[in-house]
């Protein structure tokens, strides 16, 4: 997919999901895919962590931050969840961009202290 945007998604799981995985084991990659790709998105990894913050987090492919959005808010609205967050995520070369534009924008800027000093 052309244009794509990387994402990292992390999320705790419900106690109804850990009861639902007790009670019948799943592999939840391949039961959401098919709802990541209708958001025209694919996922890239997608882990099951030890911590006790959170125990879930993948890396999605996606062309846009709404569509990110829209799948988290119907994951988290379906229960599965008891928390989830999401976060673009750039490359390196991407991130070097984003400060050249900053620094091309610099002399535009005046501090808090600076016009305070004036």
């Amino acid at each position: 997919l052309k244009n794509m945007k990387k994402y990292i998604i992390i999320g705790k799981n419900s106690q109804e999901t850990a009861a639902s995985m007790i009670n019948k084991p799943q592999n939840r990659r391949e039961i959401v895919e098919p709802l990541v790709k209708s958001f025209n998105a694919e996922f890239n990894e997608f882990l099951y962590l030890n911590s006790p913050d959170f125990d879930f987090m993948c890396v999605i492919s996606g062309q846009n931050d709404e569509d990110i959005a829209a799948a988290c808010n119907l994951i988290y609205a379906s229960g599965s969840f008891s928390t989830i967050n999401w976060f673009r995520a750039f490359e390196a070369s991407e991130w070097k961009s984003v400060y050249e534009i900053a620094s091309n924008k610099m002399a535009n800027y005046v501090s808090a202290k600076q016009a305070s000093q004036e």
